[in-house]
């Protein structure tokens, strides 16, 4: 009895897969791009990182996941059983990404209600929530790492919920027979939005404790006058 191999990363590319990446690819350019306008020469290139993340966060969920949202509402085919909802019901550009996805994680091609729930928040208050931060950093206001910190730790525990009732569940949903799926879509592209939020809680972390004693020493010296 012989088994098959896993295909090789070559045959899993085809137009929707270049497509795709060019896509994220754009998103990524344009907020570098906007960066160089909207922050001083002076910013240092951990703001000016900080800045590029917050708006490629931002784009990514206002534009890619809100795609699937919409498509989880307003794309369905009817069936003997039932309406189905989903970017697998659609010939949309934005679907087509979806579905591509859905190969390493067959729940994005539907709307599952785990997914779904997740995304709600996160398109609807992460995304603006990330683009306010880009504003704030522009104007230099020392409030952004408060933000900050919300949208990093929200980023995190997203992230967590995604994968967590999956995993629990036997991750019957996830694709792991090949590199492609297993450590390009499901690792490096969900792992992303762990290890850079990871870092800003620790940077915001002690912006906000540095501030708290500051401000703790003055009131001191006063006491002291």
């Amino acid at each position: 009895m012989t088994t098959e191999s896993p295909p090789s990363i070559l045959e899993l590319i085809d137009t929707v897969t270049i497509v795709s990446f060019v896509f994220v690819l754009i998103l990524l350019i344009v907020a570098y791009t906007i960066s160089l306008s909207a922050l001083p020469q002076t910013a240092t290139g951990t703001i000016r990182f900080i800045f590029i993340w917050h708006l490629f966060d931002a784009l990514t969920h206002l534009t890619l996941e809100g795609s699937f949202l919409y498509h989880s509402f307003f794309s369905y085919a009817s069936t003997p059983a039932g309406t189905l909802y989903g970017a697998a019901y659609s010939k949309a550009p934005f679907a087509l990404i979806w579905q591509e996805y859905a190969k390493a994680d067959a729940r994005w091609s539907v709307a599952d209600p785990v997914v779904v729930a997740i995304e709600l928040p996160t398109v609807l208050l992460e995304g603006p929530g990330a683009a306010y931060i880009c504003y704030l950093l522009a104007k230099g206001n020392e409030n952004v790492w408060f933000w900050i910190l919300v949208v990093a730790v929200g980023e995190i525990y997203g992230g967590w919920m995604t994968f967590a009732p999956e995993w629990l569940t036997g991750s019957q949903a996830l694709d792991t027979s090949n590199f492609m799926y297993t450590w390009v879509y499901l690792f490096f592209f969900n792992m992303l939005w762990v290890w850079i939020p990871g870092w800003l809680c620790w940077v915001s972390y002690r912006k906000i404790a540095v501030g708290l004693n500051a401000g703790r020493a003055m009131v001191t010296e006063r006491k002291k006058l």
